[in-house]
């Protein structure tokens, strides 16, 4: 006989956009697996709709919410500003913890929040679910596959034209494009940048649209040894978008985006061997030979997530949820680790040291 499926009890802390529509709307259609029992916010009128809408018990604070003794795992979805102290009184109660991006301003945020994990033997999961985006699979296995030779350079590039006027336009609240869409871009940077230590080699936080003091434009390069070039790209103010992705390799190519993949590449086992010649070229001519190009392509069948300024795709919450179900029941290990996290805070951090931009006041967990 199949044992029964034990959900996991969950409270919520946040009841915005991402606590609101992505994670309670996900918990709650995941029933088998999980059970929302409480949750927490500010507002009075959120909690209100909570309760009558879906019977949650309600909570003013989050430390209403973990001495909830039926409660063991919290969603953190609180505003950035909040998120490592927010994890970290939550881990210090003894419950599992999903938390949104940022996950903390500073590599010193994530050490106290997986050093609280360990202590208490919880699972700490950073919400990075755009790991598990289709068109980031395919992209990874293209370039892990070697069909494209050596790596030298990735662009990934989020390009919208909008203004927002909201508090992720507000430094004061941890806002701003690096720590509200930059943690996905960057994330993905890192899964495909490989084993080096990534240097930023040049970033620009620049505010143009947005009504506050934040940047609502980001440009990033990264470097490391017998790594590629990373270019990271995430503007408010293109007017005519450029593609996802462009990916360039000793053999060959990949562009595309969240649709559709195309990528091109010449086996040089085929071609003539071409060694240095220093002698003039015949007719004064450049050298020039026909490449036996190769190409394939993907599509995603469906439709694909709009990236920057969009509402996510519910597939990947939905497989990150799933992951950390048997992670907590069954003692699987974690898929996307805090470790891995922690390498791309480490680059978020460095970016806002080198453009002389203060961290929230009272913000981080260590000062």
């Amino acid at each position: 006989m199949t044992e029964a499926i034990q959900p996991i009890r969950v409270g919520i802390v946040g009841l915005g956009r991402s606590g609101w529509s992505i994670h309670q709307q996900t918990l709650k259609d995941l029933k088998d697996r999980y059970e929302i029992v409480a949750v927490a916010d500010v507002l009075a009128a959120r909690l209100e709709e909570a309760q009558d809408a879906h019977g949650y018990r309600t909570y003013s604070d989050l430390a209403q919410l973990v001495s909830d003794d039926e409660v063991e795992l919290v969603v953190v979805a609180t505003p950035n500003r909040f998120h490592a102290s927010h994890a970290l009184q939550a881990l210090e109660a003894g419950k599992h913890v999903v938390c949104e991006k940022p996950f903390g301003f500073t590599v010193a945020d994530v050490d106290a929040m997986i050093a609280a994990s360990q202590k208490h033997g919880v699972v700490l999961q950073p919400f990075q679910q755009r790991r598990y985006e289709p068109d980031m699979r395919k992209v990874k296995e293209i370039c892990e596959s070697g069909l494209l030779g050596d790596i030298t350079f990735i662009g990934i590039a989020w390009h919208g034209f909008k203004r927002r006027w909201d508090w992720q336009t507000s430094r004061a609240f941890g806002g701003g494009e690096l720590y509200n869409n930059g943690p996905h871009l960057i994330d993905h940077a890192l899964d495909l940048f490989g084993a080096a230590e990534p240097q930023v080699a040049w970033c620009e936080l620049r505010r143009s649209l947005n009504s506050g003091d934040a940047e609502d434009e980001v440009r990033i390069i990264l470097s490391g040894d017998n790594a590629p070039t990373v270019q990271v790209e995430l503007t408010a103010t293109t007017a005519f978008p450029q593609e996802r992705w462009h990916v360039c390799g000793t053999s060959g190519g990949l562009r595309g985006d969240g649709d559709k993949l195309v990528w091109r590449w010449v086996d040089w086992s085929q071609m003539p061997p071409r060694p240095q010649d220093l002698q003039p070229t015949p007719d004064r001519s450049y050298n020039s030979e026909e490449l036996k190009w190769q190409e394939a392509s993907w599509e995603r069948g469906g439709q694909a997530d709009a990236g920057a300024g969009a509402a996510p795709a519910q597939q990947p919450v939905v497989e990150l949820y799933h992951d950390l179900w048997r992670t907590i029941r069954e003692g699987t290990p974690q898929v996307i680790t805090p470790q891995s996290v922690r390498r791309r805070v480490a680059v978020l951090e460095e970016c806002y040291r080198q453009s002389g931009v203060p961290f929230p006041e009272g913000a981080r967990t260590h000062q």
